[in-house]
């Protein structure tokens, strides 16, 4: 059934990859009605996310924001399937970098760094411009997904310009690789960790926890973290901006790296909430008095 499903999804990706941006978002248009006020794709999770998140706003207010991400949402899609295709002179047009002297900086004085980001903005898009953005060597690390032809698709296009893609699973083998100079290692911290290896520490309102791979690896190998905000500032526009976080992590208390990562994030969605992934079950578990709890998400 695995191979049947992505047989037939191939020539739609196929389809859409060689459609021009301004056909491609005519297409959002109408996906976004089905999506929405058809299928209704998680939409309770989306709903209960928000409310959660900014229990001050309004349902007006909250409306708005599950509106503009189900846009979103379509838009982030069809353009990851644009990516297939897509040329680096035309990716180019679509990407701009604000701060790149703080890497320039820290790679004239060859030093490896981790760079922190969350699931906001088109991340896809992001992992393929890098590449040639930044001078950099990009490592990037992820879940793989559990269809095997869509694993080495997807993957195959992710790696077209230079990325390489690690697997979590080898994430503490790659980046002991000493002898390997100037590379950037990215890791995505927003996603829903064990509860009990967890950071803990209010965000969005709620008790939650956060991956300590990046501060565990970045005191470990004395390496800066860097956090990378992909800001959309148009539709299919993005601006990458770098900030540092640190370039001494073993002169800072346990958990203030993932701490300051959690505050920018917070920062970034707050300021625009709609790019920002709320379909995820982010908080699968939170604290109550101390106490790990799991949290129900409405069927």
């Amino acid at each position: 059934m695995k191979r049947i499903g992505f047989y037939i999804a191939l020539p739609f990706i196929y389809f859409i990859s060689y459609l021009p941006f301004s056909i491609l978002y005519l297409i959002s248009d109408f996906l976004y009605l089905v999506v929405y006020y058809g299928i209704g794709y998680r939409k309770k999770v989306v709903r209960q996310n928000l409310q959660r998140s900014f229990p001050k706003k309004s349902a007006v207010e909250l409306l708005k924001i599950e509106k503009d991400f189900y846009c979103y949402i379509v838009d982030f899609f069809l353009e990851m399937f644009k990516s297939v295709t897509i040329s680096q002179n035309e990716l180019k047009k679509h990407f701009s970098i604000e701060n790149e002297e703080i890497l320039d900086e820290l790679l004239s004085k060859k030093r490896n760094i981790i760079v922190t980001a969350g699931h906001y903005g088109n991340h896809e898009l992001a992992n393929l411009a890098l590449s040639f953005l930044i001078k950099y060597k990009v490592k990037g690390v992820y879940r793989p997904l559990t269809n095997e032809y869509f694993e080495n698709f997807f993957l195959n296009f992710r790696q077209k310009f230079g990325t390489m893609m690690i697997t979590m699973a080898n994430a503490s083998k790659e980046i002991a690789k000493t002898e390997d100079f100037n590379y950037a290692f990215f890791l995505v911290n927003d996603q829903s960790p064990p509860p009990e290896r967890s950071y803990w520490t209010t965000f969005l309102n709620q008790e939650t926890g956060f991956f300590t791979g990046h501060e565990r690896f970045a005191k470990q190998y004395n390496m800066p973290v860097i956090y990378m905000c992909i800001n959309r500032i148009a539709r299919g526009k993005y601006k990458i901006k770098v900030e540092l976080i640190t370039e001494t992590p073993n002169l800072l208390s346990d958990g203030e790296i993932i701490e300051l990562h959690a505050r920018k994030l917070e920062r970034d969605i707050k300021a625009n909430p709609s790019i920002w992934f709320w379909s995820h079950k982010r908080w699968k578990y939170t604290k109550v008095n101390d106490e790990i709890v799991p949290v129900s998400y409405k069927k």
